[in-house]
């Protein structure tokens, strides 16, 4: 059987490939966000990363402990720049007894003045299109630790 190497864009290679800093002790940024709402929390990068940094890696989690109906929701993670969002999501679901951890490493363009990272909480949709939302804390049972969330600087370039 025989492989063949195939580059999409050489261009694009490249930039997933270049050197970045791994910060030796995580920066917290601040928790997920606990609810359902209009608009996203916002967390400031500028502690975090020095100025000249043109990319973020960021490390977050969550972990539940349900109550009630079964419900999936997303967080929609993202900065902003040039009136672009750039978005990456991560998938929750929470339910009566259901134990529940999940986790995410990405990485996000901060070129612009607007050093922030914004993250809403979005409840999925039904087959009937219904919005479900109706949870109280996303952590359910665990509401009351304060490690229920995080979001961490790891990294920038």
């Amino acid at each position: 059987m025989e492989f063949k190497k195939v580059l999409c864009n050489p261009k694009a290679n490249e930039n997933m490939q270049r050197d970045w800093v791994p910060i030796k002790n995580p920066v917290s940024i601040g928790k997920l966000p606990e609810t359902v709402t209009e608009e996203p929390i916002v967390l400031s990068l500028d502690k975090a990363v020095p100025n000249g940094a043109e990319e973020v890696l960021i490390y977050t989690f969550i972990t539940s402990k349900g109550e009630g109906d079964f419900q999936r929701y997303y967080y929609n993670i993202y900065t902003s720049q040039d009136g672009r969002d750039y978005s990456q999501y991560m998938n929750i679901a929470t339910g009566q007894d259901m134990n529940v951890i999940n986790s995410a490493n990405l990485w996000f363009p901060i070129k612009t003045s607007d050093r922030n990272l914004r993250v809403i909480l979005v409840p999925a949709y039904d087959p009937n299109g219904a919005k479900k939302s109706k949870i109280k804390h996303i952590a359910g049972k665990l509401q009351e630790r304060e490690d229920w969330s995080d979001v961490f600087v790891i990294g920038y370039r």
